[in-house]
């Protein structure tokens, strides 16, 4: 028995994202898209819903560059509910250390963003139809899934992943840190000469840490 055809539903896209071949999967699948020039995220479901889009390669540049968490902080100032859908098949496909790049992405969670993963172009239309979809029926009544309650931001989760998605900070050495410190601005305010001597951290570490921050 084949399953009901779910309502077409419309999607408002960045214009700079139609190179993505996002878009295109979208109207593929039979969803309206309407492009504008959005001043947060990517896709605008209604609702409140906001998705900022990130292939993996981009997930590492921007947590490289330092523009993960500026985009996040707006993303979750303008979204009742805020995903960040990364899309990729190998998270480890960039130049972030792996256990820096799952550290960024428990940070993003526990700012209260939801995360979603992709394998490719058309698997991310099929999210974005799917949440779009569901949203639509949580508005009519029809539905309350348990993601309608925005996710709350878990501050000491927060405050690890930040330090520990730095290059050669563990988790461990980000809780060393702000045992000794107390917080991430008295962590930034401190300086390398007082990061080395935290137990954990030493030289090496207080250097890379440094780097990240300037």
């Amino acid at each position: 028995m084949a399953l009901p055809t779910p309502p077409v539903c419309r999607i408002v896209v960045d214009i700079f994202e139609p190179a993505s071949g996002v878009p295109a999967e979208l109207q593929a699948l039979g969803v309206k898209v309407e492009r504008v020039k959005l001043p947060v995220g990517d896709y605008d479901l209604g609702c409140g819903v906001l998705v900022e889009r990130k292939t993996v390669a981009d997930l590492h540049l921007s947590l490289g560059q330092g523009r993960l968490w500026s985009q996040i902080g707006r993303l979750r100032a303008n979204a009742k509910l805020p995903y960040l859908l990364v899309e990729g098949r190998n998270l480890d496909e960039g130049g972030v250390p792996a256990a820096a790049i799952r550290g960024a992405c428990l940070g993003v969670i526990g700012q209260g963003v939801a995360l979603v993963r992709s394998m490719d172009a058309a698997d991310s239309a099929l999210w974005l139809r799917t949440l779009a979809t569901r949203r639509a029926a949580v508005r009519l009544g029809r539905d309350r899934p348990v993601y309608a309650q925005r996710l709350k931001p878990a501050p000491d989760l927060v405050r690890e992943a930040m330090l520990a998605s730095v290059p050669g900070i563990s988790v461990n050495g980000a809780r060393a840190l702000l045992e000794h410190f107390g917080s991430v601005s008295a962590v930034v305010a401190a300086g390398e000469q007082q990061w080395a001597e935290v137990p954990g951290v030493g030289p090496k570490r207080a250097a890379a840490l440094r780097a990240a921050i300037t």
